[in-house]
Formats: structure tokens, sequence, C-alpha cells
């Protein structure tokens, strides 16, 4: 591993400030930033340890229910604590499953909500800085369109790569219409989660569309009466602990009948 320096963030406003500097990541969970900094694929020269705001805005770590009826999840709310939720697991069981599904139980009692949507990629060839891959070095191919491929997207690909995302939970909140809660600097926004991620076209190191310094704060999940008679199936080569082949979302609304 590569040295580094590491900060705990005072507050929300230090972090932005520090986030924005070059080669500069937030960490929270680190269930998959650290591997990824083993496997020499992310060297950051500065680390933003964000798991201290939780002590000091308490609404960054817990499930809260709106005025609407809908729930907004805090960013550093562990996968776990998100998964056994009461609200959760009786209005949205479709995301209470989606959690459950994802990792091991010791990776989600770590793993932050945030963190998920922000996890990179499974694919092999990224992961292995012997072979080329444009997502972790643009311009130097895709090792995964002739190779081993099978885990790969058929949809939304393109040329320079067929990577797939592997977060279970973003599959279900894009289906119960999420957005996400962003702060920058002296400015909030709210992205639909829809428009959170980004395809690879010719730039598959761009991920998503937030900017240097950006913190995500907060998952809303708007009330949906449908949601409770919902479920997430997914696919996978054995019974735990295993990325998805395929998955989906569903929900069922029944109007007269």
């Amino acid at each position: 591993m590569r040295p580094f320096d590491y900060t705990a963030a005072a507050s929300l406003d230090d972090a932005i400030r520090a986030g924005a500097r070059p080669a500069t990541r937030f960490i929270a969970g680190g269930t998959n930033l650290v591997d990824l900094m083993k496997l020499d694929v992310e060297t950051p020269a500065h680390l933003v340890d964000l798991n201290p705001l939780g002590d000091t805005d308490a609404s960054l770590a817990k499930v809260e229910q709106l005025p609407s009826g809908g729930l907004r999840i805090g960013a550093l709310a562990r996968m776990s604590d998100v998964a056994w939720e009461p609200n959760v697991k009786e209005h949205y069981p479709v995301l209470s499953q989606a959690l459950l599904l994802a990792a091991s139980g010791q990776l989600r009692n770590m793993a932050s909500m945030a963190g998920n949507l922000l996890q990179r990629t499974r694919c092999p060839y990224f992961r292995d800085t012997a072979t080329p891959c444009n997502k972790r070095e643009p311009g130097s191919g895709c090792s995964a369109l002739q190779g081993y491929n099978r885990s790969h997207a058929i949809l939304g690909t393109s040329p320079h790569c067929i990577a797939t995302h592997p977060s279970d939970p973003a599959v279900a909140l894009v289906a119960l219409g999420a957005t996400i809660r962003v702060r920058g600097a002296g400015a909030e926004r709210t992205i639909p989660l829809t428009e959170f991620h980004v395809l690879p076209g010719a730039h598959p190191e761009r991920e998503t569309v937030l900017r240097a310094g950006e913190v995500i704060t907060a998952i809303d999940v708007p009330a949906l009466p449908f949601a409770r008679r919902s479920l997430y199936l997914k696919v996978r080569d054995r019974a735990s602990y295993a990325f998805a082949l395929a998955s989906a979302a569903v929900a069922v609304d029944v109007t007269n009948g």
C-alpha cells in the first residue's frame, strides 16, 4: 500500500474543502476503497474520513421518516441497520431484501449506504493492474471485450467498457424513485438516482455526476403505497456473498381488483 495522508473530518464543510484537493478520496466503511488501495488500483494521496460526522450530525447515520411519508436514509447509515429498520422492512421490503442479499453480514455491518452506491466495478480486469482497462487507465483498452465476460453487461455498454455496477440496493432504489442529496462548496443539490451514475460511453472512468469535493448526505425515498408489495430477485452463482449475474426489483400496484 502506498503512503497517504489521513484526515478525520471535523465538519461537513471541512470535509467538502478537503475533498476538493487533488487525489483525495472520502472514506466511510472502507469495504471497497481499502481493497482497491491494497491492489494498487486506487492510489489516493489523501483520505478524508467521514465517520466522525455521524457523531456531530446524527441524521447522517440513521433512517428518518419525512413529513411526506417517505424516508430519508443518512449517507453514513450502515447497510445492515437500514435492512433491519422497521419502516424499511414494512414499507419498502424490496430495499431490505436487496441489502440483505448484498455482501456478507460482516461487510454489511461496516459498509455505508452512500459508499455502496459509489463502489466500483468488480470486473477482474479493472482489479488487475497487469491488464488493460479503460476504466482504470483511460485509453489502454477493454480486456473484457474479448476476455472473460460472463458477468458483464449486455445493455448500456460501449466499445470502451462492458463492466457492470455491483450494487444490489441501487437496483431497488432506482425502482423506488430515490433521489440523492449532495452537498458541495456553498450549495446543496438533489439528483434522481436514475441520473446519478453515468453510462461508460467514451469515458468509462467517469462513473457519477459528482463534482470535486461533493459529499452525499442522504438518500430520499418517496412514499409509495405499492412498495409494500415488492420483491428483489437476484440470480447469482452461489447462495451467499456473490454479485448478481442479473437482478430485478419489482412491485405490484392493484387498481379496481
